[in-house]
């Protein structure tokens, strides 16, 4: 039954559009040339575009919602050329105001047209699953509730939000407000809540927000939730910042407990080495002690070791005087040593210095001698060039054969490198890279030719 009452739509639709386009053609070709001062020539095309600017536009809409980026500004253009082409029909024949039932008649087929090819998008929209409208505000909520509409586009427009879902959000929130005010209007009465008094005020309450009886009756069980599970996501928010701020006070704490255990080891490093100093200077007050007791001693017994002692001083100036004899040889040794070494490390550096020069001064040599291997070359190609020069001037040459030899003496002054169609044809002057490649073919075909020592279109000079 679908697929038969498609085929009748598509049947039927496209009869009343044939229909409708071939009366509105003629119609619009009336008013062209009779009322909008086309001539006959042109009116044929007035009516064309006219009929043509409504289908394009409509099939633009649906080509860029099936691509999911409507754009209402078409169909509101396709409906504004639809009323415009029904006013166009309507004036073919007259005055509108003064024959409204042609002006009807004629305007039929165009209205009945769009109405059709409405209802077949909206067809191919629901069947292919594509984006409808749903950004563009209904003309009949402006007219049934504009200053809650105007707040709607306001939101849609300001935070680019989608129409279906800026009046979810309104109406969710005009319940909530309509429920809070139920609430203060039961408490006022004295009814309890839940009780059939009171849930008897509420289908009347929400009639104007689209909700059925059954909805209303059921809306306390649902706010009840929806406040059980507010409470249990705040609890959760509330036990979730808990752990953050138990877990930033132990990290905290850990960074106190490090600081701590580095100012005891600080501490510690400071004691001992206050410790070790006392034990040091107490080693030297002992030592110091001792010294004097001994210095004491030993005062008392000069006058008896005193010969003793000026013999064992003399033994050991003279022990200290024979090792800084032994000490002063050894440090002769070293220094002849070094001076040894130095002298071989400067032999090696002078024998590196003339070895580095010979290359320097054979490196010098290949260079001059390549200097002059390239004079001789450019003199040989100078010699060349003249006497190719001559010998054009003397076959007296066209102009192109004088350019395909200037390119070919390009190329071989070039070498390896590559020429492009650019150089060559600024050198021969002409401005098209097609004539500088055709110049470069020939002079490719004369240089394996033979040219420059043999040219086939220059004559030898005993010719002449």
């Amino acid at each position: 039954m679908k697929v038969a009452l498609g085929i009748a739509a598509i049947i039927g639709g496209t009869v009343m559009g044939a229909i409708g386009f071939y009366l509105s053609f003629g119609n619009l070709s009336a008013a062209g040339s009779r009322v909008f001062g086309f001539s006959p020539e042109d009116a044929p095309f007035f009516a064309v575009g006219v009929d043509v600017a409504i289908v394009t536009c409509l099939v633009l809409d649906l080509f860029m919602a099936t691509i999911r980026t409507s754009w209402p500004l078409l169909r509101f253009l396709a409906h504004v050329m639809t009323l415009a082409s029904v006013y166009f029909n309507a004036a073919a024949h007259g005055a509108i105001t003064e024959n409204w039932d042609k002006a009807l008649s004629h305007g039929l087929m165009p209205i009945l047209f769009v109405i059709g090819v409405e209802a077949g998008r909206r067809i191919l929209v629901h069947q292919a699953a594509l984006p409808a409208d749903h950004d563009v505000i209904p003309a009949h909520r402006w007219l049934l509730a504009g200053r809650t509409t105007w707040r709607i586009f306001k939101v849609m427009k300001l935070w680019d939000i989608g129409y279906g879902e800026v009046v979810t959000r309104e109406r969710q929130r005009a319940i909530f407000n309509a429920w809070n005010e139920y609430k203060a209007e039961v408490a006022k009465a004295g009814l309890e809540e839940g009780s059939e008094a009171a849930l008897a005020r509420l289908p009347r309450k929400l009639e104007p927000f689209g909700l059925t009886v059954d909805e209303a009756l059921a809306l306390p069980d649902r706010m009840a939730r929806e406040e059980l599970r507010r409470k249990q996501e705040a609890d959760k928010r509330a036990r979730e910042l808990e752990l953050d701020k138990e877990r930033a006070e132990h990290e905290a704490e850990k960074e106190r407990l490090a600081h701590r255990k580095e100012m005891a080891a600080l501490t510690a490093d400071l004691t001992a080495t206050e410790g070790v100093a006392g034990a040091q200077a107490r080693g030297a007050v002992a030592e110091a002690e001792a010294k004097a007791e001994a210095q004491a001693r030993a005062a008392s017994s000069l006058s008896e070791a005193m010969e003793s002692r000026e013999a064992a001083e003399a033994k050991k100036r003279a022990a200290e005087a024979t090792a800084k004899a032994r000490e002063a040889e050894q440090r002769v040794a070293e220094a002849d040593a070094a001076k040894v070494a130095a002298l071989a490390k400067a032999k090696t550096d002078q024998a590196k210095v003339a070895e580095a020069d010979a290359r320097v001064a054979e490196a010098d040599a290949k260079a001059a001698e390549a200097k002059k291997r390239a004079a001789e070359a450019r003199d040989a190609t100078a010699r060349l060039v003249r006497r190719a020069v001559e010998a054009e001037d003397f076959a007296n040459l066209t102009q192109r054969q004088r350019r395909v030899r200037i390119a070919a003496r390009m190329l071989l002054a070039a070498g390896e490198r590559e020429v492009t169609n650019e150089e060559i044809a600024a050198a021969i002057g002409v401005k098209s890279p097609g004539t500088a490649s055709e110049h470069r073919t020939e002079a490719v075909a004369l240089i394996q030719g033979g040219y420059p020592e043999f040219d086939p279109e220059v004559p030898p000079r005993t010719e002449a």
